[in-house]
């Protein structure tokens, strides 16, 4: 099988490292041949295209990287859709793909040209999340507004021919199924944010190293990864903290980011955490696993809202490899169901007092228990509900298979009826 990946996310960004390339890296190694065309960030360095150039070469993964503007412009977009169909096609028709795998909305409209210019392809539209909702639940686009409204009418469209789709979650793809969006006969996978086991694991030495690096010593260690934003509440995060203290006053709070942080810090600083309380540290997605083994519980508080349906947040996933507990809300993805551990997750039904305070609570008495114990136990939820190597890459490939044997009957269809 040969498949043709599309991604606006760029390979050599956070979130192209850590949901990316480790499942077409895994898809190749078990046989399938990969080309990628991506979106790298207007001024990424020659150094860290060179990189990962050097990485996907190894694996015999072909990379053609191109540049995405920082402008949100409608034309803009157009624009760059109409380069990576220009691109892709041009690889399409001299590799032949089996596969056009399109990651999220606008790949997806460059997928589905392609797809049908190329002999034999087959459309995979990997959803991510709802593109217009999101924008429109996180106040960027009003409900009812051109955007809005071009953006559904496309997904519908897109919903309607493609030859199979990825959700994350199967709360979305229940939705998609109940309502009639997507056709019957349509395969609809769902595969999480996962997470890769060789690179974030349970690691005493990382886990030391850190903690003399930070000054950390014994103490209790909260961490929050990655960005900040609209989704993420930084305000009941930080009160989660304070709550947490009361009962572990050597509570300390660890934000490992690669961008603005200060929310989440004047946040805590207002419920009473002093600067000795809080460590911030820059973190490039190649040393976030030995960064997190610092920590004791991992954090990740959503504003739930209809597009959030649709998430797996990658931190939950990361935290729990390497070793933390974690502490999440419900309504959002599958999170309820798929962290009801309680030797290793703590679920808020809410961000109200009440909720925080048993949750900080649950979470003081969950911490009572030996380090290695709690990270023996979060290990477990990770490889069970996030394994990229048991679970993500093997149901890409299934999808794949799935996708060429349908391929493969209607073609034997097709010359039967001629």
């Amino acid at each position: 099988m040969r498949t043709l990946y599309i991604s606006h996310n760029g390979m050599t960004e956070p979130l192209g490292q850590a949901q990316v390339l480790p499942y077409l890296v895994g898809l190749s190694r078990r046989g399938v041949g990969v080309e990628i065309v991506s979106f790298e960030r207007a001024g990424t360095t020659t150094d860290a295209i060179e990189e990962v150039r050097s990485r996907l070469d190894r694996e015999g993964i072909r990379w053609q990287p191109m540049v995405r503007s920082p402008s949100h412009s409608l034309g803009r977009k157009v624009w760059e859709t109409s380069a990576a169909v220009l691109r892709g096609l041009a690889a399409a028709l001299l590799r032949r793909p089996d596969i056009v795998h399109a990651r999220s909305y606008l790949p997806g409209a460059a997928a589905d040209v392609i797809a049908k210019l190329s002999p034999g392809a087959r459309l995979l539209f990997d959803v991510r999340g709802m593109l217009a909702d999101e924008a429109a639940d996180g106040g960027s686009w009003p409900r009812g507004g051109v955007r809005f409204r071009l953006v559904k009418q496309y997904e519908s469209y897109l919903f309607g021919h493609t030859a199979g789709m990825v959700v994350l979650t199967e709360a979305l793809r229940t939705i998609l199924r109940r309502d009639a969006l997507v056709p019957a006969a349509t395969p609809i996978e769902v595969i999480p944010c996962c997470v890769d086991e060789e690179r974030f694991r349970v690691d005493p030495e990382a886990r030391a190293r850190m903690r003399a690096e930070l000054g950390l010593g014994d103490r209790t260690v909260v961490v929050y990864s990655g960005t900040l934003g609209s989704w993420y509440k930084a305000k009941e995060m930080a009160r989660f903290v304070g709550l947490l203290r009361e009962q572990r006053p050597d509570a300390a709070l660890l934000v490992l980011t690669h961008a603005d942080s200060s929310e989440l810090v004047e946040a805590a600083r207002a419920v009473g955490l002093r600067d000795a309380d809080i460590f911030v540290r820059k973190v490039a997605p190649r040393e976030m696993p030995s960064a997190l083994a610092a920590g004791d519980l991992g954090l990740s508080f959503i504003q739930p809202c209809f597009s959030k349906i649709g998430s797996s947040p990658t931190k939950v996933a990361e935290y729990l490899a390497a070793g933390l507990s974690v502490v999440v809300n419900e309504q959002v993805g599958d999170q309820a169901e798929l962290l009801a551990d309680p030797d290793a997750c703590v679920v808020l039904p809410s961000f109200d007092a009440d909720a925080l305070a048993r949750g900080a609570a649950q979470a003081a008495k969950l911490l009572e228990r030996p380090q290695e114990l709690r990270a023996a136990a979060a290990s477990r939820v990770a490889r069970a509900r996030f394994s990229l190597a048991e679970l993500g890459v093997p149901r890409y490939l299934a999808l794949y298979e799935t996708l060429c044997a349908a391929r493969a009957t209607s073609h034997r269809t097709h010359g039967a009826t001629s």
